[in-house]
């Protein structure tokens, strides 16, 4: 069997995107653009970002018996990821999402959450660790979480952990017992915010397993690394956003796919960077997930846009 290099437990659901001129407020009617429903969720999102890039990505989630769970893990399916792990639960609607898009790219999320939202903890099973290199986990289900990372970490898999603003309130206090069993922690300004607030001091890589990083997505200005006491910065990509749903999931993905394919932290930055701004320029979590050529095309264009500035501002023009 192919050994898979990520392992992704977590949600895959099913999007329905409407583009909105504004966010309506309570009581008041909008007009919208239905652009129709696309396979999501955070880790169904990671494990199509890690095959677009040419790894093999396995998912552990869970679907309901209708429509919308076939067609959700069909879609994944054909990427290439390993959905035979997947759990179909009888009487239930698969978990949806309405995303409200705004004209800047930005969205709103509305969560449907159903008995198919997650895998419970006691469906976790050893045999879909099986020829694994990495883990990579949500925090939507904190006892989920703990018991996967758990037995990767018994296993000897390194792992990482999505940490999102809504989830760290599902559970504050396991977070605590969760983080030394992560490798490598995702998350952006907001929830990084949060979770400091939740553990009672500056979360840093002293908070994860021995050598762990913390990655801060920042949008479009880019990203930061917090390592051993050192902060590095990368640059984000200017670039004509449509939809950022599934953007971060991105970043994820490409950070962890450069990494086992050999590349430098700074390297896996400026990659998923790049990756995480393509994946903006089409509507729909997945629909833009770039490859290894597309990314590192938009970060050569970057460079000759760059250069040719300094050579006029030497120039003086």
């Amino acid at each position: 069997m192919p050994e898979i290099d990520v392992l992704c437990i977590g949600d895959l659901d099913v999007d329905m995107f409407v583009s909105v001129p504004a966010i309506p407020g309570f009581d008041q009617k909008i007009a919208g653009d239905n652009h129709g429903q696309m396979p999501g969720g955070m880790s169904a999102n990671c494990a199509v970002a890690v095959a677009r890039l040419g790894l093999r990505s396995r998912l552990v989630a869970a679907v309901g018996s209708d429509a919308s769970g076939a067609f959700a893990i069909e879609s994944l399916r054909a990427e290439g990821v390993d959905v035979a792990h997947v759990i179909s639960r009888g009487d239930t609607n698969t978990f949806m999402c309405l995303v409200l898009i705004a004209p800047s790219g930005e969205k709103s999320l509305i969560k449907l959450e159903t008995e198919a939202y997650l895998p419970y903890p006691h469906e976790i099973t050893e045999d879909a660790f099986q020829d694994v290199r990495h883990l990579h986990v949500t925090y939507g289900r904190p006892e989920l979480s703990y018991k996967a990372l758990t037995i990767a970490r018994g296993k000897g898999i390194a792992t990482s952990l999505d940490l999102e603003p809504p989830d760290i309130i599902r559970n504050p206090m396991l977070l605590a017992s969760v983080l030394p069993l992560v490798d490598t922690l995702f998350l952006n300004a907001e929830a990084y915010e949060l979770a400091s607030q939740a553990l009672g001091e500056r979360l840093g890589p002293q908070r994860l397993n021995a050598h762990g990083e913390v990655l801060v997505t920042l949008g479009a200005r880019g990203c930061r690394r917090l390592f051993a006491g050192e902060i590095c910065t990368r640059e984000g990509f200017v670039i004509d956003a449509l939809d950022t749903t599934g953007a971060g999931d991105c970043f994820a993905g490409a950070y962890l796919a450069a990494k086992l394919e050999g590349a430098s932290p700074e390297k896996a930055m400026e990659l998923a960077n790049a990756a995480a701004a393509l994946a903006t320029t089409r509507i729909g979590a997945q629909t833009a997930m770039p490859s290894w050529a597309q990314a590192n095309a938009l970060i050569e264009k970057h460079k000759t846009a760059r250069l040719g500035t300094t050579i006029r501002s030497a120039m003086g023009e």
